[in-house]
């Protein structure tokens, strides 16, 4: 999925949690929300750098150990200052899984 994909679903699941009245989230919950996007800098790490039709799960070092990342943001929801980057990290790693469904990669 693109960046403004991302994006645009972390502000959606932001606005459910706080109409959900689940958090009252800060200026650094937005941080690490929409900082949970950085995980895609492994890209950085791949040749060539931006290809449409490549699967991330196996070509982008971070996205190689997906059960890893979502165990460590399953942990990161259970401790409160660090939930939102694990809500953000759980959510781009399902948009990613998604479009590689939606692509048959």
């Amino acid at each position: 999925m693109t960046t403004p994909t991302h994006i645009a679903a972390d502000a959606v699941v932001l606005l459910i949690i706080i109409q959900l009245n689940l958090a009252h989230p800060n200026s650094m919950d937005l941080v690490l929300l929409f900082g949970s996007n950085l995980i895609d800098l492994d890209h950085l790490f791949s040749r060539p750098i931006y290809h449409p039709k490549r699967n991330p799960f196996k070509t982008h070092p971070i996205h190689k150990r997906w059960l890893i990342a979502s165990l460590v943001s399953i942990a990161l929801i259970l401790y409160r200052p660090g939930m939102f980057l694990g809500v953000g990290l759980l959510l781009h790693l399902f948009l990613d899984y998604l479009y590689i469904k939606r692509e048959k990669l």
